[in-house]
């Protein structure tokens, strides 16, 4: 009997391992797929999920708000997100994602006492009743047996992030991004403890622009970024000029540039504030009106809607219970409240000695 040639033995085993490693990677994509579901969590719903040989898309993502007091009904809903990965790594190993692209996507961010909050329902799981305690701690010891993701690439398109701040009043202040581009990369999950570079562009309450560029540490929020923000309304942005009543904003134009340096909880950022078409209704309890005639009365100019540069840095460690960004940023807000009224005062370098730079100030003005 003839042996098959192994010419012909080779073009039998060719298409049988193609399809073979096809089928494989099919399989693996299904797996992904069943990874993503479970990763929603509870409050995660999609409205359909399709696989194939290259990727996996999620229609209609939602996900649903997870603690009570959440200012929106959902944390994020995404209309797409494509999930492309490396196809060599769904065979065996550490899974690595070249890119997810989320389209039209909408985001709730909230800053609380507690801190910020971004996606609770999938990075801060409610506490465990007593009862399962144990099997938390089982949990928590294989935590390094979680398969290593390293993703290279998170888009999101045409998307917007609604931002409520808690700090400043009983009712979140929110302030809008929408037309938001954003890249992030260099992802490695779950211990998010490499640098990721972030670029972000967006519109502000529909008028302003923001532009967000450098770099970020996840896991302990060491981070490099450069903030630069224009034609920002100025009424938006109230409640961080002026604490409780102390003083209106009529009107007004603000621009922007930060360079935010974290590195162990301690943060650096010096700053330039342009103020432009400002107009107070009152300040401390006194209109424009009073403010204008004290100033003459002090041999100041008196002119409250002049341009107003202040080049400013905000200084302190995250973890120091004393330190307070907000009371910093009022701080420097004050300073500019000042310089509306002919006075040259300059910045000091942390928002504890702007405090009492400013208090002087305020003393000798009012004659105290």
């Amino acid at each position: 009997m003839k042996r098959p040639s192994f010419r012909r033995l080779l073009l039998i085993a060719l298409p049988v391992l193609a399809l073979g490693l096809v089928l494989g990677y099919y399989a693996a994509l299904q797996v992904l797929r069943q990874q993503i579901t479970a990763a929603l969590g509870a409050t995660g719903e999609v409205e359909r999920i399709d696989v194939s040989l290259d990727k996996v898309v999620i229609e209609g993502l939602r996900i649903k708000a997870s603690r009570p007091g959440w200012p929106t009904t959902d944390e994020l809903r995404a209309s797409r997100v494509s999930v492309t990965p490396d196809l060599r790594s769904l065979l065996g190993g550490a899974i690595v994602i070249r890119r997810i692209q989320v389209e039209d996507a909408a985001l709730t961010v909230l800053r609380s006492k507690a801190g910020m909050k971004i996606l609770p329902a999938l990075l801060d799981p409610a506490p465990k009743p007593h009862a399962e305690k144990t099997a938390a701690k089982a949990e928590t010891r294989n935590a390094n047996s979680l398969p290593l993701i390293r993703i290279g690439t998170v888009e999101l398109r045409n998307s917007r992030i609604d931002f409520y701040d808690a700090t400043i009043a009983t009712r979140p202040h929110h302030i809008s991004l929408d037309q938001l581009a954003l890249s992030l990369e260099k992802l490695r999950l779950p211990d998010l403890d490499e640098r990721a570079p972030l670029q972000l562009k967006a519109r502000v309450a529909e008028q302003g622009t923001l532009a967000l560029n450098g770099w970020l540490v996840p896991a302990n929020m060491d981070s490099d970024l450069k903030l630069s923000l224009n034609n920002l309304p100025l009424k938006l942005v109230e409640p961080y000029l002026f604490k409780g009543k102390a003083g209106e904003v009529k009107a007004g134009r603000a621009a922007l540039d930060l360079h935010a340096r974290v590195s162990q909880r301690k943060l650096s950022a010096p700053g330039h504030l342009s103020l432009t078409q400002l107009e107070l209704g009152g300040v401390a309890g006194f209109t424009r009106e009073a403010l204008a005639a004290l100033a003459r009365s002090k041999g100041l100019d008196a002119d409250t809607r002049r341009p107003v540069d202040l080049d400013f840095s905000l200084q302190g460690n995250l973890d120091d219970a004393r330190f307070s960004l907000n009371e910093a940023i009022y701080a420097q807000a004050g300073l500019a409240s000042l310089q509306l009224l002919g006075l040259n005062v300059s910045s000091s370098r942390s928002g504890k000695d702007s405090t009492s730079g400013l208090g002087s100030v305020i003393k000798g003005l009012f004659g105290r």
